[in-house]
Formats: structure tokens, sequence, C-alpha cells
């Protein structure tokens, strides 16, 4: 219905359109621009391919093109502009609140904000363990730890995040993968990974 909307706004169907088909978590959204466009205008249409990533660190965006990857094996991520040195560290763990808390403590350490992203039914745990950070709807995101889920996570992006049950976050919505690819890519300098045993 949006996309209707937006094309009886635009008669001539002349306009920018700038977006990331594989950030789509929403069930109703579409993966590709074809998808979305050629209802509209057939093939009246030019893909310019936005190819470099100021946000996230190279080492950070392979761990995220490998995930979409797994749906998209053609997917050809932008091109991150820089290298932190830092790699991406993982853990698996029976507790993974606990796991969590312990490296949010650790974490915390490094200068910058850090989020805990996890899927939405994680976050009262999290925030039970987690008492200093902001959480909920609306959370305070200029406090040092915020706990999200992907969909509140989208278009933020913060110095440290650690992800926790990726595929918890995977298996909880019908593009889950992108919501993952989200969550991944939120981090502008450090990322960590806490799987459930």
């Amino acid at each position: 219905m949006q996309w209707r909307l937006l094309m009886r706004r635009s008669p001539t169907r002349s306009m920018t359109l700038v977006g990331d088909p594989a950030q789509t978590g929403d069930p109703a959204g579409v993966g590709s621009w074809e998808r979305i466009l050629t209802p509209y205008v057939e093939d009246r249409w030019q893909h310019v391919r936005l190819g470099v990533n100021y946000r996230t660190p190279a080492e950070i965006m392979a761990v995220a093109a490998a995930v979409r990857r797994e749906d998209d094996p053609a997917f050809e991520p932008p091109g991150s502009v820089r290298s932190t040195g830092v790699e991406p560290w993982e853990r698996t763990a029976e507790d993974p609140v606990k796991e969590t808390a312990d490296a949010v403590a650790a974490e915390s350490r490094a200068e910058g904000r850090l989020a805990v992203i996890a899927p939405a039914e994680l976050l009262p745990a999290l925030a039970e363990a987690l008492p200093d950070a902001a959480h909920g709807r609306e959370p305070d995101l200029t406090r040092p730890v915020v706990l999200l889920d992907p969909r509140q996570a989208k278009g933020l992006e913060f110095d440290t995040v650690l992800v926790v049950d990726p595929d918890g976050i995977r298996a909880g919505a019908p593009h889950g993968t992108n919501d993952l690819y989200v969550a991944l890519t939120r981090a502008t300098q450090r990322l960590g990974i806490v799987r459930r045993a």
C-alpha cells in the first residue's frame, strides 16, 4: 500500500529511491528493487549501486556478508573504506544472558556506546541482568549501554555491538536473515556474538 501511495503521489514516476533490500525485515517487505518497481514502471528504471560502506569496518562486514550469502549466494556487500584490526569474536554459552552481562562488563571498558541486540523475548531477562542499560519501546539512545531488538536497531550505529542469539533472531521473523544482517552491521568498531549452546 505504501508503494501504491508513492506512485499515486508521483504521476511521472520520476523519483530517486535509496535503500538496502538486504535490510528488509518487515513481513510485507520485498527483497529486490525489481520486485518493488516492475509492477509500477515495468523496465523504465535504473539501478545504481552505492558500493561504499563508511560505517562498518571490513572485519565486521565480512561476518555480515557471510550471513546474507546463506540466503543469497550472489550477495555483494558494499566495500568498507576502513579496517579496525579488531576481529569480531563469538562465544557459545549455556546461559547467554549471563555471558552477555559478562561481555558487556568487559566491552564497557572501551570508549563509546554499546548496544546489545537480541530477539525481543530475551530482552526482559537481559534488562534484569543489565539494570543500568536503557531498554523499552523507546530507550534513551544516549546511554552508554542500550538493549534493542533488531527492528529497533535499524538505522542506528554504535561503537560496540553484542548480538545475542543470532539463530533466534533469524528464526524470529519471515525475513530473519535480514534482521540478523541489520544487527551485525550496526557496529562501527567492535562486534561480539553470543550464541545459545
